[in-house]
């Protein structure tokens, strides 16, 4: 017994080690997140009619284990489909091995690597985990109406 206790106060006291945190992104936020993804992608969010987001498999059984996966819909088709890492808040898109590094997610990423204190993956480590090749890396937001985000 007392060797149960001193092994679960060791693990309280040492705790996960760096990059095996993982945390749950709240639905709210990876709806938020997948818009400013779908804006920079040159879609104009702001028309709900058109445009909805939705989620991607369940926390049983996700789209991509170790992420928060959720689709872009434009009438009533999927146009982007996102699986955000839940240790670092990257974001990919499985089907199409597009890396969504836009200017306006760094905070969210850096806030979230820093909790988990998780590095930054590189695009291919992403590209491995979603099963795709050749990551292409998409950084510079299109223009909606003359309006770059």
């Amino acid at each position: 017994m007392i060797n149960s206790l001193l092994l679960l106060a060791l693990f309280v006291y040492v705790g996960p080690k760096p990059g095996e945190l993982s945390v749950h992104i709240p639905n709210s936020t990876a709806v938020d997140y997948v818009r400013m993804i779908a804006r920079d992608k040159g879609y104009n969010v702001n028309d709900k009619d058109l445009f909805s987001v939705d989620a991607l498999g369940t926390e049983e059984r996700p789209f991509l284990k170790g992420y928060t996966s959720l689709a872009f819909y434009g009438n009533g088709q999927i146009n982007i489909g996102v699986s955000i890492n839940n240790r670092t808040g990257q974001a990919i898109d499985a089907v199409t091995c597009q890396i969504f590094d836009y200017p306006d997610l760094q905070p969210f990423q850096n806030e979230l690597m820093r909790v988990t204190k998780t590095p930054k993956m590189s695009p291919q480590q992403l590209a491995d985990d979603a099963g795709c090749d050749n990551p292409e890396v998409l950084t510079k937001p299109v223009p909606v109406d003359g309006i770059v985000p």
